[in-house]
């Protein structure tokens, strides 16, 4: 059988056990790189008025946002505001 060395408190056991959590850990940490490196990047939007992929500005100033699910933090007062374009300043 594929388990015979398998005992509890058995040596090899104690060694798949610390395999399969290094394996963990280094999905979660490589989870957590990807989300890091890929926040850095600016967020394009597809402008449905003018049809160019542009970046999203504040409603209240034109200032660079902070992007969250449909709405954004302005970054000039830090309140919450609506995602406009940069080009036309129309709703995206």
């Amino acid at each position: 059988m594929l388990l015979d060395g398998f005992e509890v408190g058995s040596v090899a056991c104690w060694v798949a056990f610390a395999a399969l959590f290094l394996l963990l850990l280094l999905l979660l940490v490589l989870f957590l790189y990807n989300r890091h490196v890929f926040g850095l990047r600016p967020v394009q939007h597809l402008c449905e008025y003018c049809g160019h992929m542009v970046a999203a500005v504040s409603h209240c100033h034109h200032a660079a946002v902070r992007e969250r699910f449909l709405h954004g933090v302005c970054l000039q007062c830090r309140g919450e505001c609506k995602l406009v374009c940069s080009r036309c300043k129309r709703p995206l």
